[in-house]
């Protein structure tokens, strides 16, 4: 199974889940996700699969593009 970590100096998943007014726990449930795993994703420490970005440009109407390239 393919994992990536989301850079960090692109759009951030704590500002994508801002501007959906979403809580991590929130975040969390919509993508089937524990919140301590969503929390490590939005600190960059832990790697996302590559199924999990995919729901995460769903959640957030975002493209992959936008969270890698920004």
């Amino acid at each position: 199974m393919m994992t990536e970590r989301i850079p960090e100096s692109k759009k951030t998943l704590k500002e994508l889940r801002a501007r959906y007014g979403l809580s991590q726990t929130e975040a969390a449930e919509k993508l089937g996700i524990s919140p301590p795993t969503y929390n490590k994703w939005e600190k960059n420490i832990g790697d996302v699969t590559v199924t999990n970005v995919i729901k995460i440009a769903e959640l957030f109407n975002v493209t992959i593009d936008d969270i890698f390239l920004g």
